[in-house]
């Protein structure tokens, strides 16, 4: 995990035109936090709000943050979003139950760069891709607007169709109707030229509210016509909304279209589905279709921790060898380590708690950390080796002699982790830390007691000659 404890969290923002009423983005935003306090799985929800903007933080609890509370909410409020008029709203998620790729109830992504010199085709294949990826039951989220990494081609679009038999039983044509929905809304829609003091300037007649109305007000909005019959807007044409795309990309002369997925379940079963489906795709002459490729390198992270890891043992190996002048003591030093790192898993797993990149870090500690009981043992046990063969009694002398420095270094060892462990979760960077040095000094020193004894080299020679 990259986000040292960060919790999942959905941030939304609404601002109107300098000048609007502030009643009205108050109003619209009450409507946001309507939807999200009391929605399952949320924790918190703040709002700030400034004389031209609010804010909206949604924090989901730590149980769900993971599962598809944070994804359902989102796609609730984008829908909302979508029917405030006049205003710049934006719903955007952040934190690992959003980015996490792989973990429980969260998607592995996948982005397809569909290529061709028709707009028409490109379109069609992008769609036909959707509807086949739609089919897989692990795949969720197919869009085809997903645009490039670091902005969306994603875009919605308010539609009206007429009612044209409505239209002519209150005696309105087409273009009587644009002009009055024209008032209703923001925009340059039914501009008229005026003479004022000698000068003719252009002027755009508009409803009190217009700016701020959203496709509810709209629907509801009457409409003057020779009948003078109370006619609404939503009696005289249909309307609605529809996903569209705020941008044509090209790229070398060819239209650009990305379709994105995601892929629940393990990364492993997900690259094979994936490039099983990507060898299935047959296209047109002309037209091409892969994996979008990014600018930058492959996260190479994980590489370098078991690097640190080798690099430490080596070293923590040669050590022990230079210190004692005995490749024996550095062997069963060595020997004591997979108890060590046997500790670590054991306390995740006990712990409940993932296993992640800050857990490793403190197993690259436990190398160093896990290890001490064992070289006490074994310093003690190599004075009676090199005077000739170990026997089981000096082995046990040597246990009962060193085990009051074992269990001091391993009280003072766990005593330097409260530090850690109080006050931080167990899933952050320190509170990972301590729990894999916490398990792998607890099982070095139980090794060091009752397993590495055992193992020591003479021991059964020296049972038999007695």
């Amino acid at each position: 995990s990259l986000w040292y404890g960060q919790r999942t969290t959905l941030n939304v923002r609404l601002g109107f035109p300098r000048g609007s009423d502030p009643q009205g983005l108050d109003a619209a935003m009450r409507d946001f936090e309507a939807r999200a306090v009391g929605y399952p799985g949320v924790e918190q929800v703040v709002t700030r709000g400034l004389p031209d903007a609010a804010f909206m933080r949604v924090l989901f609890t730590r149980e769900s943050q993971y599962g598809p509370a944070p994804y359902q909410l989102q796609d609730e409020l984008t829908q909302r979003a979508v029917l405030v008029g006049g205003a710049e709203v934006s719903v955007q998620g952040n934190g690992p139950g959003f980015y996490a790729g792989g973990s429980a109830g969260s998607g592995v992504p996948f982005r397809i760069k569909v290529l061709g010199y028709s707009w028409d085709g490109v379109d069609a294949l992008a769609n036909d891709l959707r509807q086949r990826l739609l089919r897989m039951p692990r795949v969720k989220k197919v869009d085809v607007a997903a645009g490039s990494f670091w902005r969306s081609e994603r875009g919605f679009t308010v539609t009206l169709a007429p009612d044209r038999p409505a239209l002519g039983r209150v005696g309105l044509t087409a273009r009587d109707f644009a002009q009055a929905v024209g008032r209703e809304v923001r925009g340059p829609v039914g501009v008229q030229r005026v003479e004022i003091a000698g000068e003719e300037l252009p002027v755009t007649l508009k409803a009190d509210g217009a700016r701020d109305r959203d496709l509810g007000d709209l629907r509801e909005a009457l409409v003057p016509n020779p009948a003078r019959s109370p006619a609404r807007v939503a009696d005289l044409a249909r309307v609605d909304e529809r996903e569209s795309l705020s941008q044509v990309s090209r790229e070398d002369q060819q239209y650009v279209r990305v379709v994105s997925y995601d892929f629940r379940g393990p990364q492993k079963l997900a690259n094979r589905t994936h490039e099983a489906f990507m060898r299935s795709i047959s296209v047109p002459a002309g037209y091409t279709v892969g994996d979008e490729d990014f600018d930058w390198q492959d996260d190479d992270s994980t590489k370098g921790l078991w690097l640190v890891f080798l690099l430490g043992v080596v070293l923590v190996l040669l050590s022990v060898a230079i210190v004692f002048d005995s490749a024996w003591a550095a062997w069963q030093v060595f020997l004591s380590l997979p108890l060590a790192l046997a500790g670590v898993g054991a306390a995740f797993w006990v712990g409940r708690v993932a296993f992640s990149r800050e857990a490793a870090v403190g197993v690259i500690l436990v190398v160093g950390l896990a290890v001490n009981q064992s070289i006490l043992l074994v310093d003690a046990a190599l004075e009676h080796r090199r005077r000739g063969p170990l026997r089981a009694a000096q082995v046990l002398a040597c246990a009962r002699d060193r085990v009051g420095m074992i269990v001091l270094v391993t009280l003072t060892t766990l005593a330097s982790l409260v530090p850690l462990a109080v006050g931080t979760d167990a899933d952050s960077l320190f509170g990972a830390i301590a729990i894999a040095n916490a398990g792998g000094t607890v099982a070095g020193t139980l090794g060091a007691l009752f397993v590495v004894p055992a193992l020591l080299p003479g021991v059964g020679r020296g049972r038999r000659a007695a």
